[in-house]
């Protein structure tokens, strides 16, 4: 049993590949996929995934995607807090939140104040959170240790697609419950990334797609999908020497650990 901890379900892409896409992953073991969100316009597709999946537990997180911290991101961020505040108990984490220098360095103020409020609603809602970091390791470790300082370590969550190294990791670990995501990312250029995998410890790990981006190497050429999380396990498998039921139990735990999950 694998969980699929970051995947775009609602994505338009699956839109007429519903029953495919849910079959394929329970044939490959997947029988839980987390739903990031990105803004407040894709709440309403996010919350109607549930019933398009049956056979899938399918479950929620409430965030503003640093891509999409523009000049209306109070107003996005007071929406979504009204919605989670309206339904509490539909979602399990805050994210997809955290910083992105990538596209845009003009935002940084903005995605920095927006990072903070939401890590505020993390610790009040007592939810972990799900942080996307591109090209913003420098930044975002300050904004995330004074938070911590701020609520006395209550913070807690993962970094989405870690693209960190050993250091990275380091000071991730100093921060308190954080664990890594592992996806499709850690198929392509193994020389870098397999030590990268070594120096986590294992009840840190967890597995992911990002789908349908981040397609794993061996599978390059389609759109990623939830059934496609075999192949960074095997990596993970290949690097940590063990089977894959053996990835399959460790990250499931750990998964079920940090978001709460009972599947």
């Amino acid at each position: 049993m694998f969980i699929d901890t970051h995947c775009h379900l609602y994505d338009e892409y699956f839109a007429d590949k519903k029953t495919e896409i849910q079959s394929r992953a329970v044939a490959a073991g997947v029988t839980t996929v987390l739903l990031p969100n990105i803004s407040a316009e894709s709440i309403d597709a996010l919350d109607s995934v549930e019933a398009d999946y049956p056979e899938l537990q399918i479950g929620r997180m409430i965030g503003l995607h640093p891509c999409y911290v523009k000049e209306d991101w109070k107003h996005q961020l007071d929406q979504l807090e009204a919605h989670y505040r309206a339904n509490p108990r539909q979602y399990l984490a805050v994210g997809e939140i955290g910083m992105d220098l990538y596209w845009d360095t003009t935002t940084e103020a903005m995605q920095v104040e927006a990072l903070n409020r939401q890590l505020d609603w993390a610790v009040e809602w007592d939810l972990p959170i799900a942080l996307h970091v591109r090209s913003s390791f420098k930044q975002l470790f300050p904004v995330l240790e004074e938070a911590q300082v701020r609520h006395g370590g209550k913070l807690r969550g993962v970094f989405h697609c870690f693209s960190g190294g050993k250091k990275q990791v380091k000071r991730a670990l100093k921060l308190g419950e954080f664990y890594f995501g592992i996806g499709g990312s850690y198929t392509m250029n193994r020389s870098a990334t397999d030590i990268v995998i070594k120096g986590i410890p294992q009840d840190r790990l967890i597995l992911e797609t990002d789908a349908p981006y981040l397609t794993p190497k061996a599978l390059r050429g389609q759109k990623n999908e939830p059934a496609f999380m075999i192949e960074p396990a095997k990596v993970m498998a290949e690097v940590l020497e063990m089977d894959l039921e053996e990835v399959a139990a460790v990250t499931t735990e750990n998964a079920k650990r940090l978001f709460g999950l009972d599947a």
